[in-house]
């Protein structure tokens, strides 16, 4: 009961509460653990014409998640301001447990392996790892990252660490959606360090969208995401 008191406060307090709304974030007390993935987190509005499935695969070390219900909800409220400029929402539809020994994928051969043999189409797997190497500079890690199987280029995923901000998730759908990184200074897909504009102001700009509308509408056509129903 304690628990479950503690997370109403603590989501009710958030700074994303008034933006996600404290009755759905306070969803969450009524089912804790890994079901509050897909309770506290914020569903497709009205306004999005595109509304994407998340399956969500969450670490679990000793009972306890690696990250929370609220930070995910944050990851997934910002994708979905920033998408709302190419009518795009998306909606965790489904947690699924991840064993412990996942928590840290260390190798190309790690993230190849994540989900091989239950890889649903139509949705955006998204795994959620305390630890993520970076593989191209040794003891090094990343906040996040899109990946392809190397033995399936078709299965693709993305994979977030526990220290991921709060536009990582969005950052990797842009891939996703099709996009490389770039030099914008506004855009959260140029990973060069900067002070301008601040962190609050960057998005995509209208080149990314552009991309991004073209190959929402390339998935949609031949299967690599579904509308989820209404």
């Amino acid at each position: 009961m304690l628990g479950m008191v503690a997370l109403a406060v603590t989501l009710a307090l958030s700074p994303s509460a008034s933006a996600l709304g404290v009755g759905t974030l306070l969803q969450c007390q009524e089912r804790l653990g890994t079901r509050a993935f897909v309770t506290g987190t914020p569903a497709c509005t009205a306004e999005a014409k595109r509304c994407f499935g998340i399956i969500v695969h969450v670490v679990v070390e000793a009972g306890v998640p690696v990250q929370t219900p609220l930070w995910f909800a944050e990851q997934v409220a910002v994708a979905n301001r920033l998408f709302s400029a190419i009518e795009v929402a998306f909606e965790v539809t489904e947690v699924r447990v991840a064993a412990a020994d996942l928590a840290a994928i260390e190798s190309r051969k790690d993230r190849d392996q994540l989900g091989r043999g239950a890889h649903d189409r139509g949705v955006v797997h998204v795994w959620v790892v305390r630890r993520l190497a970076d593989v191209d500079i040794e003891g090094d890690e990343i906040r996040g990252v899109h990946w392809r199987d190397r033995a399936d280029l078709d299965r693709r995923f993305v994979i977030l660490s526990s220290i991921a901000g709060d536009r990582t998730l969005a950052h990797e759908i842009g891939h996703f959606f099709g996009l490389p990184h770039s030099r914008y200074p506004e855009s959260i897909m140029n990973k060069a360090p900067r002070d301008e504009p601040p962190w609050a102001l960057r998005g995509f700009v209208p080149k990314e969208y552009a991309i991004m509308r073209a190959r929402r509408d390339a998935m949609v056509k031949d299967g690599t995401l579904v509308d989820v129903a209404p």
